[in-house]
This record gives C-alpha cells, structure tokens and sequence, in this order.
C-alpha cells in the first residue's frame, strides 16, 4: 500500500477518502458550516452506545446524566433490548477483529512535521512511559474507551476542520492545541478556584525556580523575593494518542476528533502509539470509563466504528457542567537548630 498523501491523492489502496461534493463544498473557508457555540448551552447531546451495556448500567446512566423526558427515557429502555442483541451478535461474528487493525507508516511529507514535534517538551513529558511511535490508524477496529460522544463537540471539529495534510497532522498529534477558555477566581485568602466547561482541566503540578523581577514584573510584593513557587492549571496533552497492547490498538485520547474524522470520511488518522508490554502492571486498572481488562481481553470490545452504528446508540440530553479545580496553599513557619 502506498500513501502519497493525506489529502486525497494517492495510488494504491485509500487509507483516506475524499470527500464528496458536499463535503468539499463544507470545507472551503466560504461554505464551512458556522462552528457550533460549546460555552453557552445547558445542556449537551450526547450519543450514547446502550447496545454494549447492561440494562442495569443504562437504567443508571439514564437516572444519574439524562434530563430527558420521562417518555423519552421509556423509549430507549424499550428499544435497550433490539441494541443489546445486536451488540452480542456482533462480539460473536467479529471476535478478535480488534487484533486486526491496521496501520501504516507516515508518509513521507510528514517526516518535517514529526521532527518538530519531537523537541516538544510538552510531548516528551508526557510520553515518557513507553516506547513511542507515530503511525496511520485505522480508525473503525480501534478499541473505544468509552461510551459517550458530545455530538456537538464532534461538529465543533468538523465544521473546524481544513482537509489538508497539515491540518490533519495539527489536528491530531499537536500537544498544545486551542484551549478552552477558563476562569479564575480567589475564593479564600489562600484558594483559588477555577472553572471551565472543558472537563479535561486539571491541576498540572508544582514548580519552583530563583525569582526573576523581569518575568514577574507585575506580582512584585512587598519585601524581597528570592525564589519562587509557581502552581500550574491547565489541560492535558492533546495528542492522539493510543496504547499498543499485542495486535490491538485502545485509544488513551482524540475519541472525538477521530468520530469528527471518521464521519468526514476519512479511514486512517495519524496516531502518537505508546508499546505496552506487561499491561497488567503498567496500566491503569481504568482506561477512561472502561476497566483495563474488558479492553485488552475481551475478544470483541467496543470499537470505534460501532458508534456509527445506528442499532446500537441513542441519543441523550445531559446537563451541562464546569469542571472546578481548587488550589489551596498554607505556610508553616518554626525555628529548628542547624
């Protein structure tokens, strides 16, 4: 198989397939559809893959996350049943497909772009763990991690995004990508709060280094300061990233921008891979929503494609939430001899 490009011209076998008309005409800057506004609803719509889950789980995810009318509610608990027998047919037909996904070398007109990206100190911190590869992904037998997609985010990317070669390498391994807007308040004399409707906000850590006057030229206190400690809140990584464990590939993060991808049409994503040899020790029991253990061994797991799948989601109403992260801090002074 040979990939000549990403954007649509290429010999061989297609790993990407070009849009068709209509979504061509969605990608000039002229006709892109408007972006959908995130920030501002109370509520999300949510696509929701019941056909892999328990009655008793989707009673209590329709119980705890959905705001929808109780006839709605009736509706899909009625048709749970259709879902989940379609769900089983298909870990029955298609057991160890997941060990079939396919990938491929970059090509070559990505060589520029990976080399850049590997002096990112934000990507080297982050892939640290395990041996680190980029390669193509096929997107439909990569094994999903969870159960949901925001819809509207998924067309927050696709009305974003460019066709283009380096569009798509951005789009999927750049680290630091647009983030989401936050806000900042001091709560407590010593606290501050901070919220944002994107709920991979985090603490990031605590560093510390000789004061500098010229890097803080507007926090001079009073006194003399000598060194400092510095409390960082952020976002996680934004890389497409995936764990690598024997033939199957299970997605770490990207779960929406590959759903925005795939329903553009395209087959193949560029990947940030991570080697994992001895999962049971090197994983977490939890891989996003999902236990480490389904994922790796069972022989049929969720996968991307399935969420295309109209037999097998619904959709749900959640209501919208912040995502608050509170910083506190405290000093103890005492004399102690040398």
């Amino acid at each position: 198989m040979v990939v000549s490009r990403f954007d649509g011209e290429r010999t061989g076998l297609e790993p990407f397939l070009q849009p068709g008309p209509a979504e061509s005409a969605a990608q000039s800057d002229d006709h892109r559809a408007p972006a959908p506004e995130l920030s501002q609803s109370t509520f999300k719509r949510m696509l929701y893959m019941y056909g892999a889950v328990t009655l008793s789980e989707l009673n209590k995810f329709l119980d705890a996350e959905s705001i929808d009318t109780d006839e709605r509610k009736r509706e899909i608990r009625a048709r749970w049943r259709e879902a989940a027998e379609r769900f089983q047919r298909l870990t029955e037909a298609e057991a160890g497909i997941p060990d079939t996904v396919a990938t491929q070398p970059l090509p070559p007109e990505a060589a520029e772009y990976i080399g850049e990206l590997q002096k990112s100190p934000a990507l080297a911190n982050t892939f640290s763990n395990f041996p680190l590869t980029f390669e193509l992904v096929e997107i439909d037998k990569v094994v999903a991690a969870q159960r949901t997609v925001h819809l509207d985010f998924v067309e927050h990317v696709k009305a974003t995004y460019v066709h283009s070669t380096q569009d798509l390498l951005r789009r999927c391994l750049d680290p630091e990508q647009d983030p989401t807007p936050l806000s900042v308040g001091r709560t407590a004399p010593n606290f501050f709060t901070v919220s944002s409707s994107n709920r991979k906000l985090r603490f990031l850590g605590v560093h510390e280094r000789p004061y500098r006057a010229d890097a803080m030229e507007d926090l001079r206190p009073a006194g003399q300061p000598v060194h400092a400690v510095i409390l960082l809140v952020g976002y996680g990584t934004e890389t497409i990233n995936m764990y690598r464990v024997g033939r199957r590939l299970i997605l770490s993060n990207g779960f929406h921008r590959l759903n925005a991808l795939r329903a553009l049409g395209i087959t193949y994503a560029p990947a940030a891979i991570q080697r994992v040899t001895y999962p049971d020790i090197e994983l977490p029991a939890t891989i996003q929503d999902l236990p480490r253990d389904y994922l790796i061994k069972t022989p049929r797991p969720a996968l991307m494609k399935d969420f295309a799948d109209p037999q097998l989601t619904c959709e749900v109403r959640q209501r919208s939430f912040l995502k608050v992260v509170q910083i506190g801090w405290g000093v103890n002074e005492s004399k102690v001899p040398r």
